[in-house]
């Protein structure tokens, strides 16, 4: 895969509001043995990163110097318009582990769908794993096939990984199983005459 590079600058002195409109991302870098340093990423540069970047590990271009290998860490975004609103940056070596989430494939097909009619649920779309950074895979396969029989599940523990990754998800956690079609139409009316019997409490509120 080739290398994720997004640059980044010293932040200039303005509010991070004032660097919004002038369509910068206010940003802070930070790491192990390292002081916390304020950045800023140009918006339009980072709306262009691939989705795996969020799960990979990227390098930075601090304009001088050697690049820094970092991860996305967090993401905060305004919640009516999903605009950008601040970015933490972790700094990583290439020799620590440390620990990231990436997305689960499913692949094959299960004889309990195929065959007995059921119905399949995916109960996880991603994993938490821990591994170097060199190491983070862009996805963890989970092999439907392994599903033969309705009410049966796929764990954590059942995954084939590489042995430089360590899931960190409990292993007897469900990731996916096969139910009964006519089990998920029966919740349905029971959870509506539920939901129809209980009536909604008046909101409350501090004066």
């Amino acid at each position: 895969m080739d290398k994720i590079k997004l640059a980044v600058t010293p932040r200039e002195e303005k509010t991070p509001r004032l660097l919004r409109r002038e369509a910068k991302i206010p940003a802070t870098l930070y790491g192990p043995g390292q002081p916390s340093e304020s950045v800023q990423i140009d918006a339009k540069e980072f709306s262009r990163l691939p989705k795996h970047a969020y799960s990979h590990m990227i390098e930075l271009d601090m304009g001088k110097g050697k690049p820094v290998n970092a991860i996305i860490r967090e993401v905060q975004r305004k919640a009516t318009t999903h605009e950008v609103l601040n970015v933490e940056l972790y700094r990583v070596a290439l020799d620590r582990k440390l620990t990231v989430t990436v997305p689960l494939k499913f692949i094959g097909v299960s004889t309990a769908v195929t065959v007995e009619g059921g119905q399949l649920i995916e109960v996880f779309q991603d994993a938490e794993i821990e591994c170097l950074p060199g190491d983070i895979p862009d996805y963890i396969e989970c092999d439907l096939s392994q599903i033969t029989e309705i009410d049966q599940g796929l764990h954590f523990g059942e995954l084939t990984i590489s042995d430089k990754i360590k899931i960190l998800n409990p292993e007897d956690e469900v990731v996916a199983r096969v139910v009964a079609k006519k089990a998920i139409v029966e919740e349905a009316p029971a959870a509506v005459a539920e939901g129809a019997a209980a009536a909604p409490e008046p909101a409350v509120t501090a004066s």
